[in-house]
This record gives structure tokens, sequence and C-alpha cells, in this order.
């Protein structure tokens, strides 16, 4: 992404000064800063999202998002892409966060890696930012291979149909509250295309995590029996929230699996 497509899709990346109700020991270092930096280092961003705001005076400074992949180091496992997530804003609302995440070609996921995995670096809004950012990127990169090597075991790992369930019903539960409403696990389940039929933990770890961040199953509300299509989650918080723990679900499942 160009810096044209950046201001597009997250502006907040390009703020020319902190936030109003920031101290003076906020030290203010705009994310495109940070993204030139990075990519001096090699890491070209290719994703970009940013929170909407309810109190316009925060505006241009809201809670953002970027992807980054390493043009020379990493590269692709089969259909994944590893790379790096950065999370940042400038109101407050979080420090500058550094994850690993997985990009399935396949299906156009975006998975983040839950820190019970490998520690997300938190750098705050004092001292030498920009080096520390660029420190917690590669200390991230050394780790990324453990995760790899999670996800291969993840694939030699098959699930009885009744095992899937089990999973589904963990997951929906970090997005819908069942007291409220119905979400069958067989929508959850049910796969989009061909690649996806192999009933092995990472592809269904990768369909339940489509179904619950990207939307489109049947939600039916218990008390007025109405149904309606799940949204997309598209809030950056509720993203890495989501996607962390249902990481963590598909570690506890393998670590089942292989007790």
């Amino acid at each position: 992404m160009d810096n044209d497509q950046l201001r597009r899709m997250a502006p907040s990346v390009f703020a020319e000064h902190k936030h109003e109700s920031r101290k003076n020991s906020y030290k203010f270092i705009p994310t495109i800063d940070i993204v030139e930096a990075l990519r001096d280092e090699g890491f070209l961003p290719v994703y970009a999202s940013e929170s909407r705001v309810r109190d316009e005076s925060k505006k241009g400074f809201a809670k953002h998002l970027l992807r980054f992949r390493q043009h020379d180091g990493f590269s692709a496992v089969g259909e994944v892409k590893p790379e790096i997530v950065l999370l940042n804003s400038h109101d407050g609302t979080s420090s500058y966060q550094l994850s690993a995440g997985l990009y399935r070609l396949v299906c156009s996921n975006g998975l983040i890696v839950s820190d019970g995995q490998i520690d997300c670096v938190r750098v705050r809004h004092s001292g030498n930012v920009v080096d520390n950012v660029i420190e917690g990127t590669f200390k991230i990169v050394k780790e990324t291979p453990k995760v790899l090597e999670q996800m291969e075991v993840m694939r030699g790992l098959n699930l009885t149909r009744a095992e899937q369930g089990i999973f589904a019903e963990a997951a929906k539960g970090l997005r819908w509250d069942a007291e409220e409403v119905i979400v069958k696990n067989d929508d959850l389940l049910r796969v989009r295309r061909d690649a996806d039929r192999s009933p092995d933990l990472w592809t269904t770890f990768n369909v339940l995590q489509e179904k619950m961040l990207k939307g489109g199953v049947e939600v039916e509300n218990k008390e007025t029996r109405r149904s309606q299509r799940a949204r997309e989650v598209k809030g950056v918080s509720e993203n890495v929230r989501l996607n962390k723990a249902i990481w963590t679900l598909a570690e506890e499942m393998r670590k089942l699996k292989t007790a």
C-alpha cells in the first residue's frame, strides 16, 4: 500500500499532533513515521483499518491497525503468509502494540496470533519509540517460526464432527450471548469453498474465524424470534480481541488432541 491508500483506509496514521486530552509526558510520534521506518527495514504495509469514533474531537486520532509483510524475509508457507500486526492510536486508547499475524491466501483471512503463543510487544508513547518498535518487530520475526510449526501440527490433527461442534460452541460464545441469540454450530462450520473441506484443526479454525469476523451466519433473537445475518466485525479492538481469543481456543484444542 502506498501513502494515498493508507490515508483513505486509516487517516489517523497521518495525525500531525497528539489529541488534546494527552498530557505533556505523552511523546507524539505519528504512525506514518513508524510506517516509514518499517519500510526502511523491509516491512511493507499491506492492510489498514481504523475504528469509528463517536466523539468528533477524536476523529483523526482513532485506534488503527496495520498489517506488514517483509518483502525479502518472510516467505509464504503453503497458503499462508506471515505478517506483523501493528496497533496504535493518538487519543490515549492504545500504546503501540505489535503482534504476529498470518494471512491465509485461500480465503483472505487475516489471523492474529494469541499472546499466549507469542507475547504482544507493547511500546509506550515515551522514550525512543521508533527504535523500540523496530526492535519489537524483529523480536516477533524471530519467534514466528514457532507459530508456523504449531500451524503444521494443527494441519495434522483431524477433528471428528463432534469435536468440531465443541470448537464451534466455544467460539461463538466469544461474540454472541447464548442467552439472547441462537447461532447454529452447523452454520458456523459450513464451508464456503472446496479448500476448506478438510476436517483438520487448522482448516476448522480458519472456517470458524472467517464466519466469526466476516459475518454472514444467521443470528436468531430468542425473544423476538427474528433472524438476521451477522455483520462483519469492523471495530479494530473487537477484531483483535476475537482473533486472539479464537487462536487461544485452537491452541487449547491442539493441546487436548496431542495430550
